[in-house]
């Protein structure tokens, strides 16, 4: 089967968070919540934009997860003080025909800011592209709904943007070890918004991490960890797998993928956690805490339409929808989905996942 092609535009990929957000009336209130539709910027950048439209300090404005740029996401976001209609309105940039855009709607009021690690997870609808004939059989053959474990690694827009070096670890090692100079030319390289301003920053190093809205350079940080974490799991899963593991190069990013569902559940079996490092921004400083991972999800995956695909000729386009707890990669676990069954399919091996489930359960 041929690798599948994510993201080609961004309304194939498209994200709905889901958060258990207590609101309360505005008598009391202390913050506005806003839903945030966003396409073709960082959940960073949206949030020094919005600071900027409400004239307020960019660390006035959270959120409780971070959306990728290069695709279509809808999150809530948090602002100090109390909004009026006009003045979230003010802030709306239409959608037009522009790569950047974003569009922010009233929904209510509480007492807190929202925190980095408090989602509840999200639902994912995607295109999937440039699928080949026996591929698309599959899919459209087999049953509508799937059932899917897979690694829970961080996946590489963990480790940097789109068509730029994932070498976001790299930076927060350094800023880790204190080296905020090498840290700084690796940002320069990195093609992110943060990297532009690096780019045009003429003082010492120091000054410029001081500078920027302190949640980025902890975000560097976290992505150190994970790159760690995602190595410690590639070697627990090539010692629990028998041998069913498929080494798998993405951007520069190595990846461990179990070929069967077996190995997976192996590895779950073994290690169901593994203990991860974590920074948060907190009263001032960073803070560094430990906490348990899972090593694998379960999700099911339901399959929607199969068809020829317009961007490609000759060739076809799936539609799926799932939804993963917080921390879930949708990238990783459909790569890991086509590994899989591609690995089921030239074995012959029973028990494929994409056909795990009656055909007809739960199909959306």
């Amino acid at each position: 089967m041929h690798p599948p092609s994510l993201k080609t535009l961004p309304e194939d990929f498209r994200v709905t968070e889901y958060l258990g957000l207590e609101t309360a009336p505005p008598d009391g209130s202390t913050h506005t919540y806003l839903l945030l539709w966003k396409r073709g910027l960082t959940t960073h950048e949206a949030l020094r934009e919005l600071a900027a439209a409400f004239a307020v300090d960019v660390q006035d404005v959270a959120a409780a997860g971070l959306k990728d740029e290069d695709g279509v996401t809808e999150q809530f976001v948090s602002v100090r003080g109390l909004l009026s209609h006009a003045d979230i309105e003010r802030a709306n940039v239409p959608a037009g025909g522009g790569r950047r855009a974003w569009r922010v709607t009233p929904h209510g009021t509480g007492t807190a800011a929202l925190r980095t690690g408090g989602l509840d997870g999200n639902g994912f609808r995607l295109i999937v592209r440039d699928l080949d004939d026996a591929t698309a059989a599959v899919l459209a053959e087999g049953p509508r709904r799937h059932t899917h474990f897979f690694v829970n690694y961080y996946d590489t827009q963990r480790f940097g943007v789109p068509g730029g070096p994932k070498e976001t670890h790299l930076i927060g090692g350094s800023l880790l070890a204190g080296d905020e100079d090498t840290a700084l030319e690796l940002l320069r390289r990195s093609g992110s918004a943060e990297g532009r301003q690096a780019l045009e920053h003429r003082g010492p190093a120091g000054e410029f991490w001081r500078r920027l809205d302190p949640r980025v350079p902890v975000f560097y940080r976290c992505a150190h960890a994970s790159y760690q974490w995602n190595a410690q799991v590639r070697d627990l899963l090539r010692e629990n797998a028998a041998g069913e593991v498929a080494d798998v190069d993405r951007e520069g990013v190595p990846y461990a993928f179990a070929t069967t569902r077996a190995a997976v559940l192996a590895l779950a079996a073994h290690s169901p956690e593994l203990d991860y490092v974590r920074y948060r921004w907190t009263d001032g400083e960073c803070v560094r805490s430990t906490a348990a991972r899972p090593t694998v999800l379960q999700t099911h995956i339901s399959v929607h339409r199969v068809e020829p695909d317009s961007l490609y000729p000759g060739r076809f386009a799936c539609t799926i929808s799932f939804f993963l707890p917080s921390g879930g990669y949708a990238t990783s676990a459909v790569h890991q989905w086509f590994v899989q069954a591609r690995a089921s399919s030239q074995d012959g091996a029973q028990g494929a996942p994409m056909a795990a489930v009656p055909a007809g359960g739960g199909h959306a």
